[in-house]
């Protein structure tokens, strides 16, 4: 089979399941922007081809020019944005304010995620209980993942700026991310590291801030829509399959789960690193072992 031209190249680690899955929300973003485009895995690089007007700077400009949301209404926020400007004890005055308030928050932090403008996409595989979308929630309930994808959204659009080639570009102070970069995975909690960073943000001379990769964090996000690895059950373990044969998002998304066979295609598996019983990271993959038992 011939491979078309690719108009956008990409530096990947296929084993960091972080960049696999972003690449995935590439092709997804990319098939929307120019229907029929296709992707495709050639050892440390991953391409696409379509459009003439495919680039990766107009791909990246629409994505960073979307607004980030979540499903909540406008008399929901304007709700909740009235409640917040009250204080507690005026809350706690009126029966049934700090409940109504406790439940729009929770709305707030959990409902799933749209994007608008030239791209339109809603992102709920968090809530999939259903198809197991949900194992890959690396952020606990009370955090709002909301607020992590602007965050990501927010450090996306910065790194507008920098070359084509700093996609996986590191960003400082930005926020906390959704850990799917699995270089991120001896990094983060206080327990990984032995104290807590929290005493020492009030300073700026002793103030410690992560860094991340926001293209990443968010492309991954907007990739396990539709891509997912296979799970292999009871035994932590992941598989997914980088193929190297231009597809359709489509197409592409039944051969990184296993459903349909790819020619010349590599297998890998990688494992959840669970913090805490609901924070979670994504590790490194390596080749894929087999379904044996462990």
């Amino acid at each position: 089979m011939t491979r078309p031209e690719p108009a956008i190249t990409v530096e990947v680690d296929v084993t960091n399941p972080g960049q696999f899955f972003a690449c995935c929300g590439l092709l997804e973003l990319a098939d929307r922007l120019w229907p029929g485009a296709e992707g495709w895995f050639d050892e440390d690089q991953f391409f696409l081809a379509g459009h003439p007007e495919c680039s990766l700077r107009t791909l990246l400009g629409n994505l960073a020019a979307s607004i980030v949301s979540n499903t909540m209404t406008p008399v929901q926020n304007a709700r909740l944005e009235e409640l917040s400007a009250m204080t507690k004890k005026q809350r706690e005055t009126i029966p049934g304010l700090a409940n109504e308030k406790k439940s729009l928050d929770s709305l707030r932090r959990e409902l799933p995620i749209m994007l608008a403008g030239t791209i339109a996409f809603r992102i709920d595989w968090f809530r999939d209980e259903f198809a197991s979308g949900s194992r890959f929630k690396t952020w606990a309930g009370q955090q709002s993942v909301l607020d992590i994808a602007r965050a990501m959204h927010s450090g996306m659009v910065s790194a507008m700026k920098a070359p084509e080639s700093s996609l996986w570009h590191n960003a400082r102070g930005i926020g906390v991310p959704f850990n799917f970069d699995s270089d991120l995975g001896g990094q983060g909690s206080a327990l990984d590291i032995g104290f807590s960073f929290d005493p020492l943000a009030g300073s700026a001379a002793t103030r410690i801030e992560g860094t991340c990769k926001p293209a990443l964090e968010l492309l991954c996000f907007v990739g396990l829509q539709r891509f997912r690895p296979r799970e292999i059950p009871r035994q932590n373990r992941f598989v997914y399959t980088a193929w190297n044969t231009p597809l359709l998002p489509s197409v592409a998304s039944a051969v990184v789960c296993g459903s349909v066979n790819a020619r010349d295609e590599s297998l890998y598996e990688f494992k959840l690193l669970y913090r805490t019983k609901y924070l979670k990271s994504f590790l490194p993959a390596f080749p894929f072992q087999g379904d044996r038992d462990e």
